[in-house]
């Protein structure tokens, strides 16, 4: 529940932390309504004002030891970047470690820096392409983070990058279709795990990356739907002319979804085996893609456990 509180709410927490009452409308969030107010009792109304939000005893400790570390590692990068630490962002937990990744690849990203609707298509999926339209302040932070005055009228014509997000101790490199993996990278760190992310249909950049540089063995997460496994098969064929082994990640108790559900569009081709390269996959692979082509279903990337597929396989 922490990871609901906004910017703008764990901002106005430690303005509390530091005063002793403040002008925020803080109950409107499900977590500090819950939490603070009805369980903890460590903040209250002002006695006949309920525009003012006190803190009660006990909320400083609180604070220290379930907030504080939270708030400080946004307020510091807020700092690092450049941008003002104030209660005026209302970013989400999304929307902040967004931020951060685009800050760690931002040399990358502006050598092919595309419009604002590419961009947000990129960075925000759970959003759509327009979000950066109707967040104007989100928009200048980001030229901000990039050091650059404005995003291009037009994107590039070869909009080819890589996204990583280093960990100390690399023993595997996990490749992913979903950009969204990287953005909660700490799980992935703990275990060894260097992710990879090169802009969904984008394989040119991998044809041009020297062989040498995947140095670990290689595994790849995606989609389990007729775009993402076709991608796989460039993606295999772009490996193996390298000298190197790419794995697919086989789902284990797989959640199958409805291939016309959300906002999916890709769809099973009529042709024998969607009109993959069955020699690609595995037999457990052809047999699980077998099922979702006859029952009209994909597996989401992100309803997949990469991690423990990792770690348990058998080489």
């Amino acid at each position: 529940m922490r990871e609901e509180l906004t910017w703008r709410e764990l901002e106005g927490l430690h303005r509390l932390y530091k005063g002793k009452s403040i002008r925020l409308k803080l109950m409107n969030n499900v977590y500090i309504k819950r939490v603070l107010y009805e369980i903890e009792r460590i903040i209250d109304f002002k006695n006949g004002n309920v525009n003012i939000i006190e803190k009660q005893e006990g909320f400083d400790k609180f604070f220290e030891e379930k907030l504080l570390c939270h708030y400080q590692y946004y307020a510091d990068f807020f700092e690092a970047v450049g941008i003002e630490i104030s209660a005026k962002r209302k970013y989400s937990e999304y929307v902040l470690k967004s931020l951060m990744l685009i800050h760690k690849n931002k040399e990358e990203l502006k050598n092919t820096l595309s419009t604002p609707h590419m961009f947000s298509s990129n960075f925000f999926e759970e959003k759509d392409s327009k979000f950066l339209d109707d967040n104007k302040q989100l928009r200048k932070d980001i030229l901000t983070i990039l050091g650059v005055e404005e995003f291009p009228m037009q994107s590039p014509k070869t909009q080819q990058w890589r996204l990583v997000v280093d960990c100390k101790d690399p023993k595997y490199i996990l490749l992913c279709e979903n950009i969204d993996f990287l953005k909660d990278p700490w799980l992935f760190r703990e275990n060894n795990i260097e992710l990879w992310y090169l802009g969904g249909n984008n394989t040119k950049k991998l044809e041009e990356l020297p062989s040498e540089k995947i140095k670990y063995p290689i595994y790849y997460v995606c989609d389990w739907d007729y775009h993402g496994l076709e991608i796989y098969t460039r993606i295999k064929k772009i490996v193996a002319e390298k000298e190197k082994q790419i794995k697919l990640l086989l789902p284990s108790n797989p959640m199958l979804k409805p291939i016309n559900s959300g906002k999916h569009h890709s769809k099973w081709r009529k042709e024998d085996f969607s009109n993959l390269n069955n020699t690609c996959f595995s037999k457990e692979a052809q047999d699980l893609i077998k099922i979702l082509i006859d029952k009209n279903k994909w597996i989401e990337e992100q309803t997949i456990k990469p991690i423990e597929l990792i770690l348990n396989q058998i080489d």
